[in-house]
């Protein structure tokens, strides 16, 4: 945990102060602590996720959205998936939950700094990306170029699609390359494909680039093929796994991946890993 509590399992209220509807089954909703000193001092890194409670029905494990610094408030983006999250989806504006955390290794951060930024979401992959790319805005004296591929399987699932889309003409200026694609949607009016189809509209330099994926397994080893081919540093090559997490803290054993001799939880040594990790510990992907 990145604030050095004494008690993991500790339970915060936080008010919630909008609701953005982002698809049919995904809403975007922003936090702040009721605890004002502890929305002024609360911190999390890009990657790391909550547990979000709400009495009385269960918990669920989400990753932060929001960029790691903007102090004072939060944001989660939540898919309508099941008991808790359909529950979740009902909250209005003033009303309150809980939530503990922040939980996970995130994404290395200062490994990144003075490198290219290459990031792959997939699906709901881009709400954790989210976080790496609006830190990255915010700080972005600290990196080369970046690249934003956000891929879905039709236009109305593209998550944050108008907000990238309002970024395009500064993001030209600042060197920034976002290239949003669809796989099943003919009547989509941009780019067609997965994302290893638009490798070749990157701006990044394969030799100095950090890059960090999330999305379904299949889209990790499309992808790894694909960077591995063009050269990628393996060792800053990390994607960002939620398989079975349950607990948050690696007690429950609930996301236990790998075998006797290789082993991980997801919620505790993840949910952030890295090239070498996929492939040596089975089940990760």
């Amino acid at each position: 945990m990145s604030n050095g509590e004494s008690n993991i399992y500790e339970l915060h209220q936080v008010r919630v102060l909008r609701v953005y509807d982002m698809s049919n089954i995904d809403k975007l909703f922003l936090f702040r602590f009721e605890d004002p000193i502890r929305a002024r001092d609360w911190r999390f890194g890009p990657g790391q996720f909550v547990q979000v409670s709400l009495l009385g029905i269960g918990e669920v494990p989400i990753s932060i959205c929001s960029s790691a610094r903007r102090v004072g408030f939060f944001e989660l983006c939540i898919r309508n998936a099941g008991r808790v999250t359909s529950q979740i989806h009902k909250l209005k504006p003033g009303d309150l939950i809980g939530v503990r955390g922040p939980y996970g290794n995130g994404f290395p951060m200062d490994q990144f700094y003075n490198k290219d930024l290459l990031l792959v979401a997939a699906g709901l992959g881009m709400a954790p990306l989210r976080s790496i790319f609006l830190y990255a805005l915010d700080n972005r004296w600290l990196f080369g170029n970046i690249t934003i591929v956000n891929s879905a399987k039709y236009g109305k699932e593209l998550l944050f699609q108008k907000e990238l889309e309002a970024m395009k003409d500064i993001a030209t200026a600042e060197n920034i390359e976002i290239i949003q694609t669809v796989t099943r949607d003919p009547d989509f009016p941009g780019l067609h494909g997965r994302a290893t189809a638009h490798m070749d509209k990157v701006n990044v330099d394969p030799n100095n680039c950090a890059v960090a994926m999330c999305g379904p397994p299949a889209m990790y080893r499309g992808m790894f093929e694909e960077l591995v081919k063009r050269g990628f540093d393996r060792r800053y090559i990390f994607v960002t796994l939620e398989r079975r997490m349950k607990c948050g803290v690696g007690k429950c054993g609930h996301c236990n991946i790998g075998t006797a001799t290789s082993w991980k939880y997801a919620c505790k040594d993840g949910p952030v890993f890295d090239y070498y990790d996929i492939i040596s510990v089975p089940g990760l992907i």
